[in-house]
């Protein structure tokens, strides 16, 4: 009996146990409610403050002038500044040396000129070293000018001003007038040891009776030399009747600059960069200026080369500053600007329609120049050209000592034109 009782606790103790060990049911799931959407206004993206915009740099100039002509320049950037135009940097050099300095920028490290102003001999110089990039005409240039600039159909400076011709001068107290004919030239410098001065065996005082002829020194603007003509042999008699006019003691320039001055001598041939110095001579000199005369055997005038002075880009300029460049450039060229730099600099303007302007007229010297300036011709910037001028500056002086002909002397210009272009 005890051990049934014993039997059925222990089995009641195992159903307990039993109970105790087994996983409890799982809860049941309560739904979640849903809280109303509530509308959230999105948070504002703060932009960034703009960047200010940086100011464009001022634009290098570099200047090949005088000392007195670089404040003309300098007052003329500050006007185009002023008037809206962006800054202009502008650094003065030697005329003579300015091709060398651009060259020399890639040795020194420093910065190249954007824009150079300079004369024709600087723009041939740069040109064939490289330096410069094509530019396009602004206003209305003399002819003259352009053909200064250009070459193998492009344009390589923007005309600013005209310089560079030959006047005939003439002392009023010696002579009436001045002659209308270089056959009139002859007979009044011998009449009375009367005399007659030029820079006699330089090509530059040569070349306006060559025109005059109806010659050239070379082919067109990209031609070869063209010196052994029947034109250069009569421009070559023509001054070989000239020199023998003229007394001995003028046969130097400046002996005959000094003998013009002191009224010994009736008549001159000279350039317009000339005149400050005849004016100096002495206060006593009556100075007499016209153009260059004519040929009767032609009926042509003699024509003296027309030179200038020409704003140019460097050949990297680009983008924006290109763009900047050229404004100024067309801001030089205006009827504004251009009457500006003739009155400022005593030069002819670049632009044919401001040579009529009366103040430019008014000067005696100008308004010879002026009468001329259309129809002058201009050199082109090519090596044939620079060679022409070096083939008659090597054999002018034998032609003018009388130990070759006129003949000879074409013959022996062009070959030697010929050799210096193959050079």
């Amino acid at each position: 009996m005890k051990t049934a009782l014993q039997l059925i606790g222990l089995a009641l103790c195992l159903a307990l146990a039993a109970a105790c060990t087994a996983p409890p049911a799982p809860p049941a799931e309560t739904p979640l409610s849903t809280p109303a959407a509530t509308a959230v206004p999105p948070t504002p993206t703060a932009r960034p403050a703009p960047s200010p915009i940086p100011a464009a740099r001022p634009l290098r100039l570099w200047v090949g002038e005088s000392d007195p002509a670089i404040h003309v320049v300098r007052a003329l950037a500050a006007s185009y500044e002023a008037s809206g135009g962006g800054a202009i940097e502008l650094t003065a050099k030697d005329p003579d040396t300015l091709r060398m300095s651009v060259a020399g920028v890639g040795l020194t490290g420093d910065p190249p000129p954007d824009m150079i102003w300079a004369d024709q001999e600087t723009l041939a110089g740069l040109l064939a070293d490289g330096q410069l990039q094509p530019v396009a005409a602004a206003g209305d240039p003399l002819p003259g000018l352009l053909a200064d600039a250009t070459a193998d159909g492009k344009l390589w400076g923007v005309p600013l001003t005209a310089q560079g011709g030959l006047l005939l001068l003439y002392n009023r107290r010696i002579a009436a007038g001045p002659p209308a004919t270089s056959d009139e030239l002859i007979v009044r410098s011998r009449a009375g040891g009367a005399g007659l001065m030029m820079a006699w065996d330089e090509p530059r005082w040569l070349l306006p009776w060559l025109y005059g002829f109806g010659g050239t020194p070379t082919g067109g603007t990209d031609g070869a030399p063209t010196l052994d003509t029947p034109e250069m042999r009569s421009a070559l008699g023509l001054l070989r009747e000239f020199a023998v006019a003229s007394p001995t003691e003028v046969k130097t320039y400046r002996g005959g600059q000094r003998w013009f001055g002191a009224g010994e001598v009736a008549f001159a041939i000279d350039g317009d960069w000339a005149m400050p110095e005849y004016r100096s001579l002495t206060t006593t000199l009556d100075l007499g200026i016209a153009p260059l005369p004519v040929i009767p055997a032609t009926g042509r005038r003699a024509l003296p080369l027309i030179g200038g002075s020409f704003l140019m880009l460097q050949h990297d300029l680009g983008g924006a500053d290109l763009g900047r460049a050229t404004m100024f450039a067309a801001f030089l060229a205006t009827p504004a600007a251009q009457a500006r730099l003739a009155r400022d600099l005593g030069r002819l303007p670049a632009s044919q329609r401001a040579l009529r302007d009366p103040a430019l007229l008014a000067d005696p010297a100008l308004a010879a120049a002026a009468a001329l300036a259309a129809a002058a011709p201009g050199l082109p910037p090519t090596k044939a050209a620079r060679c022409a001028l070096l083939g008659i500056g090597d054999w002018l002086p034998s032609l003018l000592k009388g130990t070759l002909n006129q003949a000879e002397a074409a013959t022996a210009m062009q070959q030697s034109a010929e050799t210096c272009v193959t050079r």
